[in-house]
């Protein structure tokens, strides 16, 4: 189940963007000057080592678990996230989202189920650490064109692509016996900011993976 929508689930289930291959592109100068601009703006916690429970946020963020700032279900040491359907015949999502030793990977366990069959079983892991380029755009028609970028603290961004070679990878079986698949990565999340809300996580989300996880895609060049 590839990244962006369990974020991953490309089901939509916890309502993120579309997949797609590596993007490589980046806004230039312009784009540089804003994620120097957003990382001042941030507040001075952006600067602090980040929690635990921040790293996971900042994980179910990008990931697109945390839809409408949806709270998780704690257990232990994962936090575990839960499709919303109305249709009792539309398919069910819950997914377990641990942090490792090394906070800017995260692991994720899916069970995507579909009324009177059985689970299908998606096992991911997501590194931030892998986020080479950062690309802003001011609606969903551009980002697909993949054109006409805006910087990345505008007012006008309302979708945000992060790609980087292996950023998310998923090993899929279903607990019916069929054979489980090989693993598979993507090299892309799809972040929306569609309202101030959605914008004040993602930014928050972003100064972290900038600040923290010194992550390539942020780095002036």
């Amino acid at each position: 189940m590839p990244a962006g929508r369990i974020a991953a689930g490309g089901s939509g289930l916890y309502g993120a963007g579309r997949n797609g291959g590596t993007m490589r592109r980046t806004a230039g100068t312009m784009f540089w000057a804003a994620a120097i601009v957003l990382a001042c703006r941030m507040p001075a916690a952006a600067q602090e080592t980040p929690t635990d429970a921040e790293m996971r946020q900042t994980h179910a963020v990008l990931l697109g678990l945390a839809q409408d700032g949806a709270l998780p279900e704690r257990d232990n040491s994962g936090d575990i996230y839960y499709s919303v359907v109305e249709n009792p015949d539309a398919p069910r999502l819950a997914t377990r989202l641990e942090v490792s030793g090394a906070p800017c990977r995260a692991r994720t366990i899916s069970a995507l189920q579909f009324p009177d069959k059985w689970a299908t079983l998606t096992l991911g892991l997501v590194d931030l650490a892998r986020i080479t380029s950062v690309t802003a755009y001011a609606s969903v028609e551009d980002m697909i064109a993949e054109t006409n970028p805006v910087p990345l603290d505008s007012e006008e961004a309302v979708q945000v692509v992060l790609a980087g070679e292996g950023l998310y990878c998923s090993s899929r079986m279903s607990l019916s016996g069929e054979a489980a698949t090989g693993e598979t990565c993507s090299d892309r999340l799809d972040l929306p900011m569609m309202d101030a809300e959605q914008k004040a996580r993602a930014r928050r989300a972003l100064a972290i993976v900038a600040d923290f996880c010194k992550a390539p895609g942020f780095r002036r060049r």
